[in-house]
């Protein structure tokens, strides 16, 4: 008999699915160096507090990014490389504001790394979401993912 346990295959991200916890508008005017966007929580709240609205579900890695992506005062953190193809790449120099902005989002008592966050993302190529990109920083989200984000941001709009 096998030692390897057997683990549930992951659960697909479909279009149906709630709306995550950042749907208000990001709209804001650009946020000083170091200044925290309007869509992310400054208030420190429990573990799991970070969840949809009504649904029970914790807000996902990839939204949270795909909702930065969107917003151009957060260009100084991240950008699009191509983003027809949904490439984007992390500042060398600001990823670590990305990492902690995520750990006020979740809700973290203790601040976020980059180097905690990208094992996060690193962990999406399993349900095949995100992908690494084989240059630095640079990640790629899955077509069916990038759909599924843009069609959802944009009905919110």
């Amino acid at each position: 008999m096998s030692s390897k346990s057997i683990r549930p295959a992951p659960q697909p991200f479909l279009a149906h699915d709630t709306r995550p916890a950042f749907h208000q508008s990001t709209t804001a005017s650009v946020p000083e160096r170091g200044s925290v966007p309007n869509f992310v929580s400054t208030r420190q709240s429990a573990k799991h507090k970070a969840t949809a609205t009504g649904s029970g579900r914790k807000v996902r890695l990839f939204h949270f990014l795909f909702e930065m992506l969107e917003d151009p005062s957060m260009a100084h953190c991240l950008s699009w490389v191509p983003a027809a193809t949904g490439v984007f790449r992390f500042s060398s120099r600001n990823k670590d504001q990305v990492a902690a902005l995520w750990g006020q989002k979740k809700g973290n008592k203790r601040p976020m790394t980059y180097q905690k966050m990208s094992r996060a993302l690193r962990n999406y190529a399993r349900s095949g979401e995100i992908f690494k990109v084989k240059k630095k920083l640079t990640y790629q989200f899955s077509y069916n993912t990038l759909m599924s984000l843009q069609m959802r941001y944009h009905r919110d709009q």
